[in-house]
């Protein structure tokens, strides 16, 4: 029969965790069920709103039945909103998204098509940066996956197979605010990335967002480096056995914007290159441990440049080249000279 032959598209489920969202949430579900991928399920955790978006929320379980609404009792915060969402999905895949951002109406399914093909288990893309009225800031182009200990590039466009979901346990609900980092940096252990080079999500910077919070509110901005240290002697212990405090600490210290001297990185390069090699084995890098070595030597040049109140520059960038040359050839030693030179 012709209905025997139908290829039945595995479903998504997409998270749309909210507290106090009436402004943009009407958006954020447009974007969701005009998707052209159709087969998704959208379920929508309201962590305690006092503002309208129950009720806006409301209207539109009344007018498509693939979504779901859960209501929170009291407020939970943002990772265990998304835990009690991605644990009543039903779909194969999963992705969440913010009820103040948009998708791009391909979205879903030039990400879903991307895991198929390449036979990863998440993919993620550039995303377009909009203000607060939807108008255009820039675009966002994320670095290689290798720089992942370096920032949350993996972004707020996704998609990963439920698996990933399962394999992490879910979402770390004591670190609030690094909720979505710490779940990329435990994923990448066991989970294939592919980063997928197209602008697919609308990313908005208001103020009543968490990003914005962060960076200006006294409290949110303690909560927030404070996680960060825990979050990365979390991931130290997964990568290397143990906490390893100096890393930790200097990884959550360039997520912060601290400056780090260069005299840090030489003192410690022993301690570097073990983590290193811890990471060139990831599934991710294993192919090409080259990936892990170039991202550090970048950031290595970055932090010669940075430590302005450096006397002995010439000396360190001699130091880099002969710890990085496995990533330079005879050409690229020369115009790493040349540039340094002109910053000495």
């Amino acid at each position: 029969m012709l209905e025997d032959k139908m290829e039945i598209k595995p479903l998504i489920s997409i998270i749309l965790p909210v507290y106090n969202g009436e402004k943009y949430i009407e958006e954020a579900i447009e974007s969701c069920l005009s998707q052209t991928y159709s087969n998704i399920e959208l379920i929508i955790v309201n962590d305690c709103s006092t503002d309208r978006t129950l009720e806006i929320c409301h209207s539109y379980v009344k007018k498509d039945d693939r979504i779901k609404l859960i209501n929170n009792d009291i407020n939970l915060k943002l990772p265990v909103s998304l835990n009690v969402g991605h644990r009543a999905a039903k779909g194969d895949f999963l992705t969440w998204t913010s009820d103040d951002n948009y998708y791009k109406t391909a979205a879903l399914e030039t990400l879903i098509n991307i895991i198929l093909e390449k036979q990863v288990d998440v993919a993620y893309s550039d995303l377009i940066s909009i203000d607060e009225n939807g108008e255009l800031i820039g675009e966002v182009n994320y670095v290689g996956f290798e720089n992942i200990v370096f920032g949350n590039f993996v972004g707020a466009s996704f998609l990963y197979k439920k698996e990933v979901f399962q394999r992490n346990k879910g979402f770390n609900e004591k670190l609030y605010l690094v909720e979505d980092y710490d779940f990329w940096l435990r994923a990448m252990i066991h989970s294939k990335f592919y980063q997928v080079n197209e602008k697919l999500y609308f990313y908005r910077k208001h103020e009543d967002s968490l990003t914005h919070q962060i960076k200006f509110t006294k409290d949110a901005k303690r909560l927030w480096k404070d996680n960060l240290k825990k979050m990365f002697a979390n991931y130290c212990v997964l990568i290397e056995g143990n906490e390893n405090e100096e890393i930790a600490s200097f990884l959550a210290k360039r997520m912060s914007y601290q400056q780090i001297p260069f005299d840090w990185w030489v003192q410690n390069h022993k301690l570097i290159s073990k983590f290193k090699n811890k990471l060139k084995c990831n599934v991710n890098f294993i192919s090409d441990n080259t990936l892990i070595e170039k991202a550090f030597f970048n950031k290595t040049i970055e932090a010669l440049r940075q430590d302005v109140s450096n006397n002995s520059r010439f000396l360190n960038a001699l130091f880099i080249i002969r710890k990085y040359s496995s990533v330079l050839n005879g050409k690229g030693i020369k115009a790493m000279i040349k540039h340094i030179l002109t910053i000495i």
